[in-house]
């Protein structure tokens, strides 16, 4: 499709940010960032509690089997990670005053809802936005056949995210 061989496919899926199970850690990611940012993003990423605590219970689920995917706890790491480093890079980039504008939705595993949409504002106001607005939009989605069968369905917010460059 479009001169693209599977192979190249795949090596372009693991050069996106992380967020399938087969996605692998990333090596090169020091770099492909300006040193002082990607210093700061790390410190910001280390210094979020909610983060810390949702890293830690997944991680205590892998470790006793009760994850559908071991390789979830590593995916949900490398994501947030890896949106910290966007997330600081756009701040140096953006002037003062811009805004950046971000859709995503928040997400479940083992039963913990995951409130992605506070976590990233979090890492947004570390880097330097203030956060205008999260827009919820009216439907949710539902989470994923695995999660249904063991904790139910549970309605999860789709955001619109609307961070403002100090």
């Amino acid at each position: 499709m479009l001169g693209v061989n599977e192979e190249e496919l795949k090596s372009l899926r693991q050069s996106m940010v992380t967020c399938t199970v087969e996605n692998r850690e990333k090596m090169n990611l020091t770099t492909l960032f300006d040193q002082g940012t990607y210093s700061k993003a790390c410190k910001a990423f280390d210094h979020q509690p909610a983060l810390k605590e949702l890293l830690n219970f997944l991680e205590d689920e892998r470790l006793n089997d009760r994850l559908n995917n071991p390789g979830i706890a590593r995916m949900v790491k490398n994501y947030f990670f890896e949106l910290t480093l966007i997330i600081f890079e756009s701040a140096r980039l953006i002037k003062q005053g811009g805004y950046f504008v971000m859709v995503n939705d928040n997400v479940r595993y083992a039963g913990r809802n995951i409130p992605v949409d506070l976590i990233l504002s979090r890492i947004a106001e570390a880097a330097g936005y203030t956060t205008k607005k999260i827009w919820v939009l009216p439907v949710g989605k539902g989470n994923s056949s695995q999660q249904m069968g063991v904790h139910g369905r549970e309605e999860l917010r789709k955001c619109v995210y609307v961070w403002r460059r100090l």
